[in-house]
């Protein structure tokens, strides 16, 4: 009886070490949770575009007291990269337009050689009546005539059909997706033998995302030192929604033990597939890469676009365009806020100021978030009050489109 009380405690001992095992593994990977929507404490927390003209006067004089040696001109850009999927889009997009443009024009040039043969014929029926021999003579020609025109007419009708299929030959193939879930990690090689655009290589993938999914994205490169068969790589990665435009395009940041980082999160806009490019950095290079996609957990409060542009108003000290943003904040609450150039057209910069125009807090992301992301860390608020957030370039001369996350 001893032994058989053992032997069910020994084995209800391992079903319960069992159990714990597995949820830590299921808690450490990340498992698909339930659709997540906008988290319960976005309902109070409501953010407005202040005009200048509902601006305190004390915020306008804050905002131009932004000091200039944190607006340092940016580094120098490399030239930027398109994403192959929305090139395809804007190709599919032209070749449509081009098809109804000669389709019109192949219209028009029939009715106007329809109306140059009635015409003939006309002046050919009036002739006849003057001159019956003349007229015979003409009907003739104008038989002649009106022979060589149809043959004309059908020779130029296939060389232009012709054209029209030689330039779709001439078109690149459009990219092959694979399919990647929440769970698996996709291991990749970028080599010589993959689809091909501006000097680089790339990888598609897709995957169903819902409205308001929260998502992270990491991309990670190779970092091998081998002198031959060399797989280092530093990757770039592009997110697109279902109509293929560019959410969010991300670079690598700083070397890491285990290669090169790209890192991006977004909350999805709309229920549909979305699209992910992998390439290199650098043009013409190949190596190895892993990809993981992930729920992500975090509750941002908004993420919203933006754009710097001729709109915008402009700083009186270096004619900077910037675009501002109003909060109701409460006493000790912490708050961060980043900001991301979606294109990589410019490099943002962000000021949290309060009503009375003082500084609470400035972008701190000099050394960790790179060139193209502004971020202010858990900010703790002072007090209740209408909080304004400042969005500009470190340039003044470059603008672009942009990502606020409020988190």
């Amino acid at each position: 009886m001893l032994l058989e009380n053992n032997n069910y405690r020994r084995k209800l001992n391992q079903f319960l070490i069992c159990c714990l095992s597995s949820s830590l593994l299921i808690a450490s990977n990340g498992l698909p949770i339930s659709a997540l929507g906008r988290p319960e404490n976005s309902q109070n927390f409501l953010i407005a575009k202040s005009p200048d003209e509902r601006q305190p006067e004390a915020v306008k004089k804050g905002i131009e007291q932004i000091p200039l040696s944190n607006a340092a001109i940016s580094p120098k850009r490399k030239q930027p990269v398109e994403s192959p999927i929305q090139q395809q889009t804007r190709r599919i997009s032209s070749n449509t337009q081009n098809s109804q443009r000669s389709s019109s024009a192949a219209s028009n040039n029939s009715g106007s050689r329809s109306s140059a043969r009635r015409a003939s014929n006309s002046n050919a029926n009036r002739a006849s009546n003057s001159s019956g021999s003349r007229s015979s003579g003409r009907r003739v020609a104008n038989s002649n005539a009106n022979r060589s025109n149809n043959g004309s007419a059908r020779v130029r009708k296939p060389s232009a059909n012709v054209a029209v299929n030689n330039q779709n030959l001439q078109d690149p193939p459009a990219p092959t997706y694979k399919e990647i879930n929440f769970v698996d990690v996709a291991l990749g090689i970028l080599d010589k033998r993959d689809f091909q655009s501006q000097g680089r290589y790339f990888h598609f993938y897709e995957f169903e995302g819902r409205e308001n999914q929260l998502v992270q994205i990491r991309l990670i490169g190779s970092n091998d030192n081998r002198k031959t068969n060399n797989l280092s790589l530093k990757p770039l990665l592009f997110l697109h929604d279902p109509d293929n435009n560019i959410i969010v395009k991300k670079g690598t940041l700083n070397k890491s033990s285990d290669g090169d980082d790209a890192f991006i999160f977004a909350r999805l806009p709309v229920n549909g597939t979305y699209k992910i490019a992998v390439t290199s950095q650098d043009a013409g290079e190949i190596g190895r890469y892993s990809l993981a996609l992930r729920n992500d957990r975090a509750s941002y409060t908004l993420d919203e676009s933006g754009q710097l542009s001729a709109n915008s108003s402009t700083l009186k000290q270096n004619g900077g365009a910037y675009n501002v943003s109003n909060f109701q904040g409460r006493k000790n609450q912490l708050i961060s806020i980043r900001v991301d150039s979606v294109d990589e057209e410019f490099s943002p910069y962000v000021t949290l100021l309060n009503s009375k125009g003082e500084t609470v807090a400035v972008d701190q992301n000099k050394d960790k978030g790179g060139v193209y992301t502004a971020l202010i860390d858990r900010a703790r608020l002072p007090e209740d009050d209408t909080y304004y957030i400042v969005v500009t370039s470190k340039n003044p001369q470059e603008q672009g489109k942009y990502r606020l996350t409020i988190f």
